[in-house]
């Protein structure tokens, strides 16, 4: 949706239609443009002719077309009225310019993507149709405008406004992101305004689905003050998600500063500003530290450090004044903020972040395009008789989902009951947030260079050594760097024998109290316990004969450790133990383990040597020290991936 006007859109009435005074205006506008003796480039939105005053779709519905909201590089947007009065934005794309296979495709991306939409924050995809002249998208109308026309306006907008639109923003790309749709052209003139003052992400054009499997488009596009880095650098670096996180903090930039942060008059050197992250705080702007440490994160060159959209939310900046709407005055005037508490700001802050959907969340299916998705039945069509008006059939089809947490989210989103959590499961999922909750200290501290690691490590923490999965017949088998070897059995219990070979703990894991331990000798064990007892042995000396552990050290023994739960995927094997730390064994054979509730990392090395550090020490040095081949970030940020995932409740 595209809108260039000056003043918040009029709905108009039946009489305004096709008035002959706007269309007066439009041909001295237009007689205007042609005698302008600079010559530019055509854009293909020219190719589109004004549509007649009266629509007509092939299916025999019509609509009055009224004015000209405004235009791209690819469409015109019109506002058209159906016969009930209602009054809807159409982008519109000549047939002219859609001159080959590659290009129809990509439209018909963009209308399956729009379409499969659904959030708040999100502009409503209506319909879409077409005549033998164009094709229309019919979407929500939006009459006040965009971020970027408020801006012109107002030149600088207050931290409170650009604090509560940061939250509606985020909870639109987080949406997205969870259909694993990446937006790429996240920027101010394509955010607008719903009659509330609610914003809305628009224009799906560059917007692309990456298939499960897949990590990465390469595709080189976007918009040039908003283009993240890894695109510039080129197809053979490729993109992801991150990308839309970068237009987070360049939007965010440019509306506390009043422009973007790598503006300049020629393309060329915005890029190489981009490339070579060079912008600056001026200082003559009142702007809070808060929000330039944000912002500063945000705009990493490596998108791997640049925070999520849930670590967005945790930062201080988030808790200064924060309104609970915001008032259509805020087009014209600044407004004042001044009257609200701390305790309204913070119930503020929840309740727009729940209207975002960012409270208490569903994941949502995944969307693939498919191939028979982008295939016309006539030649001479543009569109597919699937996205014609008045089929209701899906138009996009869910990805199979077998994960068993998955399938719970989704029975919750159908409105079915899903299982209780058990005690067990909320004590992991506290233990996941408060590690994340160190993590997020620590990245705080290092990029506090001024400061010093105040993070002592007394003692090495306990790894799982050795393990043999056998839980298609008894469970899951493993050896602790203590020595002591632990079975975690299908039913959710474990049989822990210490290292002296005698004793022996019998976890329960009980749903309404956690974890219940008993201990016992091995060799006078209950005899409802013998069997478990003859599989712990039968494993201990299968290790002990055919395995070797992942460190050459022994970890000192202090409280018993056990295996609480464990996840096997395609990068890593995740273990969660007893003493809340969190072990990764990945495919390269590379192994890190954080402890202390995310303020220190063990690296365990493929030659099985094992080195503590504080976290702050290694994000600051950039990796771990002496190995730089393993990929510290990248591994990192699937660890905080699998903790948030985990946290989630």
């Amino acid at each position: 949706m595209v809108n260039t006007r000056g003043q918040p859109l009029q709905v108009l009435g039946s009489k305004e239609l096709n008035s002959r005074t706007n269309l007066q205006a439009r041909n001295q506008y237009d007689q205007h443009r042609i005698e302008k003796p600079k010559k530019k480039k055509e854009k293909l939105s020219s190719l589109c002719k004004t549509p007649p005053s009266t629509i007509k779709t092939r299916s025999g519905r019509e609509y009055n077309r009224g004015s000209c909201l405004g235009e791209g590089g690819f469409a015109r947007c019109f506002q058209i009225k159906d016969d009930t009065g209602r009054v809807f934005a159409a982008k519109t794309i000549a047939k002219a310019s859609i001159k080959n296979e590659k290009t129809k495709t990509k439209l018909l991306s963009e209308i399956k993507i729009h379409k499969s939409m659904s959030h708040p924050n999100i502009v409503q995809f209506v319909d879409c149709f077409e005549d033998d002249v164009n094709v229309y998208i019919l979407l929500e109308i939006c009459p006040n405008q965009s971020l970027m026309d408020l801006l012109k306006r107002r030149k600088l907008l207050t931290e409170p406004e650009v604090r509560h639109f940061m939250i509606q923003i985020i909870g639109a790309i987080k949406y997205m992101h969870s259909r694993r749709v990446i937006h790429r052209d996240l920027k101010l003139g394509n955010i607008f305004f719903d009659p509330e003052m609610n914003l809305k992400v628009g224009d799906f054009g560059l917007a692309a689905v990456l298939p499960q499997g897949k990590s990465k488009k390469y595709t080189i596009c976007g918009t040039p003050n908003y283009i993240a880095p890894e695109v510039l650098a080129g197809k053979s670096v490729g993109h992801s998600f991150e990308v839309d996180t970068w237009s987070i903090g360049v939007m965010m930039y440019a509306l506390l500063f009043g422009k973007p942060p790598f503006q300049s008059k020629e393309v060329k050197e915005i890029y190489e500003r981009i490339k070579e992250n060079d912008y600056h705080f001026p200082i003559d702007k009142d702007v809070s530290d808060e929000a330039k440490e944000l912002i500063t994160d945000i705009l990493s060159t490596n998108p791997l450090r640049r925070p999520t959209m849930d670590e967005i939310l945790q930062y201080p900046w988030f808790k200064g004044p924060f309104p609970s709407s915001l008032p259509k005055d805020i087009l014209v005037s600044e407004p004042d903020f001044s009257y609200l508490t701390p305790q309204e700001s913070l119930q503020n802050f929840y309740n727009v972040q729940k209207a975002a959907g960012l409270v208490n969340t569903v994941s949502k299916n995944p969307i693939e395009i498919l191939k028979s998705d982008l295939e016309s039945e006539k030649p001479k069509k543009i569109l597919p008789h699937s996205l014609s008006p008045g089929n209701a059939k899906s138009k996009y089809r869910e990805m199979m989902v077998t994960d068993p947490k998955m399938i719970r989210r989704i029975s919750a989103e159908i409105n079915t009951t899903p299982p209780m959590l058990s005690k067990s499961d909320e004590i992991l999922a506290k233990e996941c947030l408060e590690t994340l909750n160190g993590i997020n200290i620590c990245q705080r501290q290092a990029r506090m260079r001024s400061t010093t690691s105040s993070v002592q490590i007394t003692s090495k923490p306990v790894l799982v050594s050795k393990w043999v999965d056998y839980s298609n017949k008894h469970g899951f088998s493993y050896q602790l760097s203590t020595n002591d070897i632990g079975v975690l059995f299908n039913n959710g219990h474990t049989m822990l024998k210490l290292a002296n070979g005698k004793d022996v703990w019998y976890i329960i894991n009980d749903s309404n109290e956690g974890w219940i331990a008993d201990s016992y000798v091995i060799d006078n064990l209950p005899s409802g316990l013998k069997r478990e007892g003859e599989i712990v042995n039968f494993f201990d000396k299968y290790m002990k004969t055919n395995l070797c552990k992942v460190s050459n050290e022994d970890s000192d023994r202090g409280d018993d450790v056990w295996l609480r739960r464990y996840n096997r995927c395609d990068p890593y094997v995740m273990f969660e133990l007893s003493d809340g730390s969190f072990q990764f064994n990945f495919r390269d054979h590379h192994k890190l383990c954080i402890s202390s509730k995310g303020t220190i990392v063990t690296y365990i090395s493929p030659s099985r040597s094992a080195h503590s550090f504080p976290l702050v020490d290694i994000l600051r040095y950039g990796g771990i020290p002496g190995h730089q081949e393993i990929e510290f970030d990248k591994k990192f940020s699937m660890m905080k991936d699998a903790l948030r995932e985990k946290a989630v409740v």
